[in-house]
C-alpha cells in the first residue's frame, strides 16, 4: 500500500516538471523582428564613386612669329630645324649668309651657357671681350642674345652636310628664346658684312615672337 502511494506522488512530481519546461519554453521571433539590445545591425556597405578620369596632358604651346622682310624662307636642311632663311649677301661679300631655327623638344637642347660657349668656340681669333652677350624680352618671353662681329668661323662636324672649312672675315648673331614649350635657337650666320646688313631684320624677328598663334 505504501509502495503505491509513492510511486503515485513519483508520477505527479515528473508529470509537473514537465508541464514546467513546456510552459517556460520561448516561442522562436519570426524573421524581421528586432534585433536583442546591445547587438550590432547589420549595414548595407555604401556604393562606391569611381574616380573621376585624370585631366589629359595639354600639348605645348609652340612659338610664332612673323618673317621679317629681307630673309628669304628656304626649306629646312634637317628635321631638327623648323626654320631656315637665306641671308642675302651684302654688296661686296662672295656668299649669302644663313639663319636657322632649331627647337629639340621640352627640356632639351642644353643649356644657355653650354650654347653660347658652343658657338663661340666655333670661332678662331675672337677675344672673350668681343663676345657681346645681352638679356633681352619680347612678349613676355625671355631671350639672351649673342655676337661676334669679327672671325673666323669653323663649324666643323656641326655643319650640315659636312664642314667646307673655315672661313674668315664671319660673323654671328644668335638668340635663346625661352618658350613654353622649350627653348627654341636662332642662329644666323655669315659673312660679317652681310650679317651686319641682316641684323636689324634678325631683331625685328625677335620682336616679334610670341607663345601660341
Amino acid at each position: 500500500m505504501a509502495g503505491r502511494f509513492v510511486r503515485a506522488i513519483c508520477i505527479v512530481c515528473l508529470l509537473s516538471g514537465v508541464g514546467s519546461g513546456l510552459g517556460c519554453r520561448k516561442t522562436p521571433e519570426p524573421p524581421g523582428a528586432e534585433s536583442k539590445p546591445g547587438s550590432v545591425p547589420t549595414v548595407s556597405p555604401r556604393p562606391v564613386e569611381p574616380p573621376a578620369p585624370a585631366a589629359s596632358a595639354l600639348p605645348p604651346v609652340e612659338i610664332t612669329w612673323v618673317d621679317p622682310p629681307g630673309l628669304r624662307r628656304v626649306p629646312p636642311k634637317s628635321a631638327m630645324r623648323k626654320a631656315s632663311f637665306e641671308v642675302p649677301r651684302a654688296k661686296g661679300d662672295t656668299e649669302d649668309g644663313e639663319l636657322s631655327v632649331f627647337y629639340f623638344g621640352p627640356g632639351q637642347g642644353g643649356s644657355i651657357d653650354a650654347n653660347v660657349d658652343r658657338w663661340v668656340k666655333q670661332f678662331s681669333g675672337v677675344s672673350p671681350g668681343a663676345v657681346k652677350r645681352a638679356d633681352r624680352e619680347a612678349n613676355g618671353l625671355r631671350q639672351h642674345t649673342v655676337e661676334i662681329e669679327h672671325g673666323t668661323y669653323d663649324a666643323g662636324s656641326m655643319a650640315m652636310g659636312g664642314s667646307s672649312g673655315p672661313k674668315k672675315d664671319y660673323a654671328l648673331e644668335c638668340a635663346i628664346v625661352e618658350a613654353p614649350s622649350g627653348a627654341y635657337f636662332f642662329k644666323m650666320t655669315g659673312p660679317a658684312h652681310t650679317v651686319a646688313a641682316a641684323r636689324s631684320a634678325f631683331f625685328q624677328l625677335l620682336d616679334s615672337i610670341r607663345a601660341g598663334a
